[in-house]
């Protein structure tokens, strides 16, 4: 057994060495920022530990919904959020196993010759990944940051969409309810007016304006019963419970506020703040490592080292170095197309930033005026219609005008107010797109298509 004492102090060094460069330093946790500063709270992706978060999920549910609630609702139970929070867990898997040390491989090997028996112990080492074991590591680290990058931005996402479907559900529930009020009114109108027809009260025109606007009315309620359906599927969707689960909706959207927040420098804020920004530039610092990776790994390719000795003769041993010989394929190609892939990234991260200030520009210029249309409804458009149809409530009452009369005034008035829903129900998702376009949208990133040194050797079968 000399042999294998005298193998141990030069695997020792060798392996002391790769151990004192393969330390990164530790990424910031961008998801767990993420959800912080949205105020919510990530679940266990495993089925059989979410006895906490369905029991929270059930609690939120038992009560009145809010958008808080359904955000975090959504985040907790979303299938689609929580695939994707488990690709998490994936790029810390990979990570680790970028850092860790190649195995040594062993090969006994039993010979005989004019001497008899013979056994020799083979010890092979896989240099190539030894030696960018550090670079290996740091590109992993990269890919990691930016999965947690991709998945944060799937958050602001999933968050967006949830209350998107929220702030729908509301809006529909409400214009079908106040429908459904006009509609009970309008019918009793037409019923009144086919009775006055037939004892020769009423005109023939007067009637079929009276059947017309009760048709209209029927019309505008079968439309709102289907918008109402198709918003509570999207929210059930969005926060993946069952349909025969029971919601407890609002009645109303809260009223638009006096004034908007100041919103001056957006665009330097969204172009520090936005995940798809910051996940464009790991990708720059992945792609300029790979690209040192590949100038630096030229010639030396499949780099393995072998020592063999006789466990009978101790004397007996042999060291041999393996590489690759570079006469086919000098690594060109991989170089060319590593600094092809991060142009690309560069141009594509400019693109972006482009795209970013766009995005908040228009958002931005969507709230204002949605803001500035739901303020004159609620401040103009609404009050004067309150203020017609009292005054003609009492010209009624004073017997100035008819019943008939009365009702046609509703005509205009359900315009007014199914109108005044819309823009309340605008304004909201406008601040919930100006929102979405400080943090950014979530984008399939492009195929990396990059192969690591780890990779590489293993193909070359070292």
């Amino acid at each position: 057994m000399n042999i294998i004492t005298k193998f141990c102090p030069l695997l020792a060094a060798l392996l002391l060495s790769a151990c004192a460069v393969t330390t990164t330093p530790e990424q910031p946790e961008v998801l767990a920022q993420t959800a912080a500063a949205m105020q919510v709270q990530l679940s266990a992706t495993d089925p059989a530990v979410r006895t906490e978060a369905e029991q929270e999920i059930a609690r939120l549910l038992a009560e009145p919904l809010t958008a808080e609630h359904v955000s975090r609702v959504a985040v907790l139970n979303n299938p689609d959020f929580l695939a994707a929070l488990a690709s998490v867990a994936i790029s810390k898997a990979d990570l680790i196993q970028a850092g860790l040390l190649p195995n040594p491989g062993l090969r006994v090997i039993r010979s005989r010759g004019e001497e008899g028996y013979n056994t020799e112990l083979d010890f092979s080492l896989n240099l190539f990944k030894l030696i960018f074991l550090s670079r290996d590591k740091a590109i992993a680290a990269q890919q990691a940051q930016q999965q947690q990058q991709q998945v944060a931005l799937q958050l602001i996402n999933v968050l967006t969409q949830s209350r998107s479907a929220f702030i729908e559900a509301v809006t529909a529930q409400q214009r079908y309810d106040y429908l459904l009020t006009v509609q009970e009114a309008i019918d009793a109108s037409a019923e009144l007016a086919n009775r006055m027809y037939q004892v020769g009260n009423y005109s023939e025109l007067q009637q079929a304006r009276q059947l017309k606007f009760a048709a209209q009315i029927r019309l505008q309620l079968a439309q709102a019963k289907q918008q109402q359906q198709q918003s509570r599927e999207q929210l059930y969707l969005q926060l993946g419970v069952a349909p025969q689960t029971a919601l407890q909706l609002p009645a109303y959207l809260p009223a638009i506020p006096e004034t908007l927040p100041l919103q001056q420098d957006m665009e330097q804020l969204a172009l520090a703040q936005r995940l798809d920004l910051q996940q464009a530039k790991a990708r720059l610092s992945q792609l300029e490592l790979q690209l040192g990776l590949e100038k630096n790994s030229r010639f030396i390719r499949g780099l393995s080292a072998e020592i063999a000795g006789s466990m009978q003769h101790s004397e007996e041993r042999e060291v041999a170095l393996g590489f690759e010989l570079p006469l086919f394929d000098s690594g060109s190609a991989r170089i060319s197309k590593a600094q092809a892939q991060y142009q690309q990234a560069w141009w594509q991260a400019k693109a972006l930033e482009q795209k970013a200030r766009t995005e908040v520009r228009q958002a931005l210029i969507s709230h204002q005026s949605a803001y500035q249309i739901a303020r004159h409804y609620q401040d103009q458009l609404v009050p004067l219609t309150q203020k017609i149809n009292q005054q003609n409530v009492l010209r009624y009452n004073g017997m100035l005008i008819g019943v008939f009369e009365l009702i046609a005034d509703t005509q205009a008035q359900v315009e007014t107010v199914t109108g005044q829903m819309n823009a309340q129900r605008d304004f909201y998702l406008t601040e919930l797109q100006l929102q979405q376009s400080l943090w950014g949208s979530p984008t399939v990133q492009p195929a990396a298509e990059i192969e690591t040194a780890n990779n590489t050797a293993a193909a070359a079968g070292h």
